[in-house]
Order: C-alpha cells, then sequence, then structure tokens
C-alpha cells in the first residue's frame, strides 16, 4: 500500500495547494460574499475567499461548490463527506466504515477495522485485492480467482475528499466573481411537504425536514450524478452511470460499491469483506482469511 502519488500524472488529482494562506490560521477568513439567508429555512450561502460557494445547511451539513461545478457534500453530525471534481470523473468518499476513490475507470476502496486493514481496486482487468494479514494480492475476473501482483493507495494517509475538492477549483481571480454570479442567480423554493430546495448553476439541491440532502448535478448529454448523506442515520449514497455505491452506521453499518457486474459488499458487523465478477466470489471472512465461493 503506498500513500497518494504526487507525480504529474496525477498532479491534478492529488497535488496539494503550494499557496500561503492569506490569513492567520488562527482566525478563519471572512467571507468574501453572503447572501441573506431565508429565515424560515435557517440556512446561510457565503462565497469563501478561495473562489467556491458554502452552502450551509440545517443539521450542520455543508454543501461546497466550485465555480466550475465542483462538489463536496459534508456531513459534520456522522464524520461523512464525498466530492464530486468538475470533470465528474473523480469522486471521493469518506465515511466511518471505509474510503472510496474512483479516477478514471479505476475505484479504489479501503476499510480499517480490528481484523485488518482491507483494499479492493475495481477496474478494467477485474477486480483486485487484498489485506495488511496477507502477504498476496488476489485478482478476481471471468477465470476466477488467483494471485496477482498490484499497488493500492493508502486513502487513510490523506483528506482525499477535501485534496480532489481544492484541486477541482478554479484557482483564477474571476473564481470569487464567477461565485458570486452564481450566487445572485441561484432559486430558492420550498414545497408543501416541507422540502427545501435551490438550483445554483447545473446543481440541484433538496434539503427534507429531517435534514436529508439530496444533490443532483446534470451534464449537457444527459449524465447525471447524485449525492445523497443523511444527518439522521449516517447514511451516503452516490449514483452516477459509471458507478453506484452506498454506505451506513448503526445495526446494518456496510459499505457496497457497484460497476458494472462488479461489486463489493463489506459488513460493519460482521467484517466480512466481499468482491463479486463474472458469478465468482471471493474476499475475507469474520476472521480476515480469504474465502473463494
Amino acid at each position: 500500500i503506498s500513500a497518494l502519488p504526487t507525480d504529474t500524472n496525477l498532479a491534478s488529482l492529488f497535488s496539494t495547494l503550494s499557496l500561503p494562506p492569506p490569513f492567520s490560521p488562527h482566525l478563519p477568513p471572512p467571507p468574501a460574499w453572503q447572501r441573506p439567508h431565508h429565515s424560515d429555512s435557517g440556512v446561510t450561502a457565503v462565497v469563501e475567499q478561495e473562489g467556491y460557494i458554502s452552502l450551509r445547511l440545517r443539521h450542520a451539513v455543508v454543501l461546497d461548490i466550485s465555480a466550475n461545478q465542483a462538489i463536496r457534500l459534508t456531513n459534520n453530525l456522522k464524520n461523512s463527506s464525498m466530492s464530486l471534481s468538475a470533470c465528474t470523473t473523480q469522486m471521493a468518499l469518506v465515511h466511518p466504515k471505509g474510503r472510496i476513490l474512483q479516477y478514471g475507470p479505476r475505484v479504489e476502496v479501503q476499510t480499517e477495522d480490528e481484523v485488518s486493514v482491507k483494499n479492493a481496486k475495481i477496474y478494467p482487468r477485474g477486480i483486485s485485492f487484498t489485506a495488511n494479514n496477507m502477504a498476496l494480492v488476489y485478482l478476481l475476473d471471468e477465470a476466477g480467482a488467483r494471485s496477482t501482483s498490484d499497488m493500492f493507495h493508502d486513502l487513510y494517509a490523506t483528506q482525499i475528499v477535501d485534496t480532489l475538492f481544492e484541486e477541482s477549483c478554479q484557482r483564477e481571480g474571476q473564481s470569487v466573481s464567477t461565485s458570486i454570479r452564481l450566487l445572485d442567480m441561484a432559486r430558492y423554493w420550498r414545497t408543501e411537504a416541507g422540502v427545501d430546495c435551490w438550483v445554483i448553476g447545473h446543481v440541484f439541491i433538496q434539503q427534507t425536514e429531517d435534514g436529508l440532502v439530496t444533490v443532483e448535478r446534470e451534464l449537457q448529454h444527459g449524465d447525471n450524478f447524485v449525492l445523497k448523506t443523511s444527518p439522521s442515520n449516517g447514511k451516503v449514497r452516490f449514483d452516477s452511470r459509471f458507478v453506484q455505491l452506498t454506505a451506513s452506521l448503526g445495526d446494518e453499518s456496510h459499505m457496497f460499491l457497484r460497476s458494472g457486474d462488479r461489486r463489493l459488499h463489506y459488513s460493519g458487523q460482521s467484517k466480512v469483506f466481499t468482491v463479486r465478477n463474472a458469478g465468482h466470489s471471493a474476499g475475507f471472512d469474520e476472521e480476515g482469511e480469504l474465502r473463494i465461493f
């Protein structure tokens, strides 16, 4: 397992900002622009100095939207967050039950518990997976399961959601003015069912009375990306044409990912970690031992 690379091939994804902070780290920078909030919804929207819109929703949920429509959705009550890049080909998830990073046609998953640290990668060849108590890496493809060689990123080494969002944001001077214009043009309404709704650029946001937030971004050619988070039960969901995933807390705590006919399921209760591909299944049982089904 390696830390996220900093070479030029993935620099736009994972490099950290090199500019010095314009404000004292002990004092949060003031917002560049603030729109009066709706008193009946308790929501505020500001344009931060970094040039993105920050929509501070009820139940400690925060939605950040960059000038180029990258998204970061943070559920502070349940310690989870998701981000979607401006180009929509990268996605990151941080959740108490694991972490997920999509970059192009590859999706990596990492979970940590008292049994082991488990890693998996879904990519065009199949699904490769391993754990830190295993000496081998395994590949599950159309022929079944066998040992292979592969490398995995340590998704816990950095704040992958924040890094992806920050690298997706526009850094040019016009990003603040662009975000102010987007916020000026934003629309808000409340449905008869008590759902607060906003449209900011090409992003549609809804929050129900119990705090559930749904964020949708639709591209011009019809692709739709949906992010959901619940401050009441810790459930998160991400849907796109390429990948669908869910994660939750409580008695049914889990992490599930599907991409085409490839699937991964991790149980937060039993610690069982299972990958499925082309009719074959393999993974790690409750004791962290390899199982081929």
